[in-house]
Parts: structure tokens; C-alpha cells; sequence
């Protein structure tokens, strides 16, 4: 009975045949476009190897940054405001785990480098001895840095085989990739299999096979190359004395994240952009993608062209290589960066912790967007960021209530009743739907001001 509902035997006008492998080796878009930019990072991208959907690479531009995410973020201490949160940050401090109205604070340093308070203590303590400045609270001397220098780098086997592969000297990015990144791993057990794939066709006398795979290996390694890139981040050029590099990010969702570090960190990783910087130029890149272009369409062919067992090894393979990249997207991206060159830690309050949650059924009790901003001024003691954002609007009473916020802030008032207050002078809470007052428009006292857009895609 089976030999009227399925093909007998192989390579016969009744048997099984595998020529549509080579549409395998075409399949895999998603995945392998997840991981494009993060694939090409690594000198494993250059190692001649079959890899799903190698089209993916074959593109006529290549990205000028890595992508970033709906944000605002602004400068606690220098005003400066960016619409969006840079890659590598989120990976820090996903914003996609904040909740609504969610509060907290992680302080990142350099390693090797001492807290941003010891620096900050440190530097106030040379100020104070060479009374070059007010020692009244109002200057603010905590707040300035001399921007200690970076740690030295030093020599690495990647840096080695870039420079010599290169043939020019880079500096190390502060966040390179992983050197057992799953990508990494992928790239070297994919590379083993085509030389495995190769030794077999050889010794099954199978040139057409080793033609193809010899050829299809050959456009990962020719794309990888036009492809191969580094993270260039912002440093500064100056130590001159600047303010903290404190900032605050606040989400669409209304949750704040404050992250307390020096200019250095906030410029590499929060107001300077993350640039991709390539190794090959732009009408070189453009001449590889046109030769890996011809070889893989030659490939494609030959593939067709091979024996029954080949095409089953080499289809296998691809099946099981597809499978791994769709593996790889749920690993968490930290584990494809290596992000030890900084030290982070979460140094939330204790009486900041559950901002997202309800404490108690009263207007200071709920959870709000009130409150949780002011959790932020709390701990900032300041309030210029918040018209900085347009987290609040530039109205008269919303201006009092900021006053009245850093106020109760400097002061250590931290129980003040912000939400009650603010009730009691804009006429609204977010936890209520007060009917507007005839004649006055209560409109232009919404939060926030300015809200953010959502993300195109999760």
C-alpha cells in the first residue's frame, strides 16, 4: 500500500528527489536578519561557511548605528535631551522590563573606576582646599568632576587578528562582542560542518557538491568581510572639569529610570550615538555584495545538481542551522555583548521600590504618574530635567507644584505628599476624572507634555 502513496527509492521519475534543497539554503530570513548586525561584529563572520538565507547580507547599504529604542533621556545636571535610548543601554537595563509607573536607579561606573560619589567626594575635597570655589550649597560643588581617565586597554586576540586582517590599528570598542557569543559558537560549528560536508562529497566523488558548498562557503566569507564592522561610542577629547553625567530616562509607559554615572559613561552610552564603524569602504562593500551576489546564485544552482546523499546531508544541515538561529533570538542580547567593561548595580530606595504598586486607597496611595516623578525629583533634587523632557507642562501652577517639589526634595522631606498637592493647586489627579470647570481649559495641564511614540515592532 505505501508504494502508491509515497516515492520508492531515489533519483528515478518514481523516487524521492531533493531538488528543491536549494531553496533551503535560501530560508531563514527572520532570524538571520535579527542577528545581522551582531553576527557581522565578530571576526567569525569572515570564516568561509553555509549559513540560511546568506541574501539577508546582500544588501545595497549597510546601517550607519545600531537600533534604538522610543525614550526620552535627558541630562539630570546638563540639560542635554535625546529622543531615544542608544542599543547597548537597553541591554544594561531593558526598558521593556519597566513597568507602568516603575521607579528606579542603577548606578553604572567604568570598572576599575570608584564610584561616582567617592570621585564626587574626592573632588569636592580639592575644591574646598583650594577654596577656588563657594563652599555654599547653592553651587552645587558635588557635582563636578575632573573626568578620570579610562582604564588602559590591553592586547586581545580579536584586536591582534582585526589589525592583522585589517591592516590598520582601531581602538577596542568599549563593548565588543562576546568571544563565546551563540552567534560566535554558531559561526565556528557551521564552519567545522561545511569542511565535514566537503570531506564527504570527496570522498563520494561528488564534484558538483564540493563545487557548491566550496562556493556558497565562499559568500559568507566574502559578505562577512564587506560586512565586518565595530561599535564606535562617543568619548569626550577634554577632562576638563564638567558637570555630573546623570540622567534620567522616562518610558511611554510614565516609569523612570534613573542611572547615576560620570560624563564619560553617559556620553559612551546615553547622549553620544553608537556609530558602526566598517572596516571595508563603501565602494568596496559594493563591489563584494555584486561577487557574492554571482556565487550565490552559481551555488544554488550546483546544489540543485548534486547526488541524492549530498543533498540530504547539506539539506539536513540547513534544517538544523535554522533551528539554531531561531534558538539564538531567545537568548537574551547580553550574552552576545561583553559589557565588562562596566560595572552595574541597582541602588533603587527602599521606599521607592514598589512605585508601580498600590500602597494604600488614597490619591498618595496609588500608584500615579505624579508620584512616581516625583520619586525621580526625590532623588535628583532637581527639576530642570522635568521641563527639559516635557515631562510637565509650563503652566503657572505646574510650575509651582516643581517648586514646591525640589523645595520638600533638598530638604530630605522625603513623605511629602506630592500627589495631594498637586490635586489641590492643578485641580486634577491622574486617579480621578474630575469634571472641567466651565471656562478653563484643563487641557494644557495634562501629563506628560509630550508624549512618547511607540515602538514599530517588539
Amino acid at each position: 500500500m505505501a508504494k502508491y502513496w509515497f516515492p520508492q527509492g531515489r533519483n528515478n521519475d518514481n523516487g524521492w528527489r531533493l531538488d528543491i534543497v536549494s531553496l533551503l539554503a535560501v530560508i531563514g530570513e527572520s532570524s538571520i536578519e535579527s542577528h545581522s548586525q551582531a553576527l557581522t561584529s565578530s571576526w567569525t563572520c569572515i570564516l568561509p561557511r553555509i549559513i540560511p538565507a546568506p541574501q539577508v547580507l546582500l544588501k545595497p547599504s549597510r546601517p550607519t548605528r545600531m537600533p534604538v529604542t522610543n525614550a526620552t533621556v535627558v541630562g539630570v545636571h546638563n540639560g542635554t535631551s535625546v529622543p531615544s535610548l542608544n542599543y547597548f543601554p537597553n541591554i544594561i537595563h531593558p526598558l521593556d522590563d519597566l513597568k507602568q509607573f516603575e521607579f528606579k536607579v542603577i548606578r553604572i561606573k567604568h570598572k576599575g573606576q570608584p564610584d561616582v560619589g567617592q570621585q564626587l567626594h574626592i573632588s569636592t575635597e580639592k575644591l574646598s582646599s583650594r577654596n577656588d570655589f563657594s563652599t555654599s550649597a547653592s553651587m552645587d560643588i558635588g557635582i563636578m568632576e575632573s573626568g578620570m581617565p579610562s582604564p588602559p586597554d590591553r592586547p586581545t586576540i580579536r584586536r591582534t587578528f582585526t589589525r592583522m586582517v585589517t591592516m590598520h590599528e582601531k581602538d577596542k570598542p568599549r563593548v565588543p562582542p562576546q568571544f563565546f557569543s551563540p552567534l560566535n559558537v554558531l559561526s565556528v560549528l557551521s564552519f567545522v560542518t561545511t569542511i565535514g560536508l566537503i570531506i564527504w562529497a570527496a570522498l563520494i566523488k561528488d564534484g558538483t557538491a564540493v563545487v557548491a558548498l566550496g562556493t556558497i562557503s565562499l559568500v559568507s566569507s566574502v559578505v562577512g568581510y564587506a560586512s565586518w564592522w565595530e561599535p564606535i561610542l562617543m568619548k569626550r577629547n577634554f577632562k576638563s572639569k564638567v558637570p555630573a553625567g546623570d540622567v534620567i530616562i522616562r518610558t511611554r509607559e510614565g516609569a523612570f529610570l534613573l542611572v547615576v554615572c560620570d560624563e564619560d559613561v553617559a556620553r559612551e552610552l546615553y547622549t553620544g550615538t553608537e556609530e558602526c564603524q566598517y572596516y571595508v569602504g563603501t565602494q568596496t562593500y559594493r563591489l563584494l555584495v555584486g561577487l557574492g551576489t554571482f556565487l550565490l546564485m552559481v551555488s544554488v544552482v550546483l546544489l540543485g545538481n548534486c547526488s541524492f546523499p549530498m543533498q540530504a546531508a547539506v539539506g539536513t544541515s540547513y534544517i538544523i542551522l535554522n533551528g539554531s538561529f531561531w534558538g539564538a533570538s531567545l537568548i537574551p542580547k547580553k550574552r552576545f555583548w561583553n559589557l565588562s567593561n562596566y560595572d552595574f548595580k541597582v541602588v533603587t530606595p527602599p521606599d521607592a521600590v514598589d512605585a508601580d504598586k498600590a500602597q494604600a486607597e488614597t490619591l498618595e496611595g496609588r500608584a500615579s504618574f505624579t508620584r512616581t516623578m516625583w520619586y525621580a525629583i526625590r532623588e535628583t533634587k532637581k527639576i530642570g530635567w522635568v521641563k527639559r523632557s516635557g515631562a510637565a507642562p509650563s503652566t503657572h501652577e505646574w510650575e509651582l507644584w516643581l517648586k514646591l517639589a525640589e523645595e520638600n526634595a533638598v530638604a530630605g522631606k522625603r513623605t511629602w505628599n506630592a500627589v495631594e498637592m498637586r490635586e489641590s493647586i492643578v485641580g486634577q489627579a491622574e486617579s480621578s476624572n474630575p469634571k472641567s470647570p466651565i471656562g478653563k481649559d484643563l487641557a494644557e495641564q495634562h501629563v506628560p507634555a509630550q508624549v512618547i511614540d511607540a515602538p514599530q515592532a517588539r
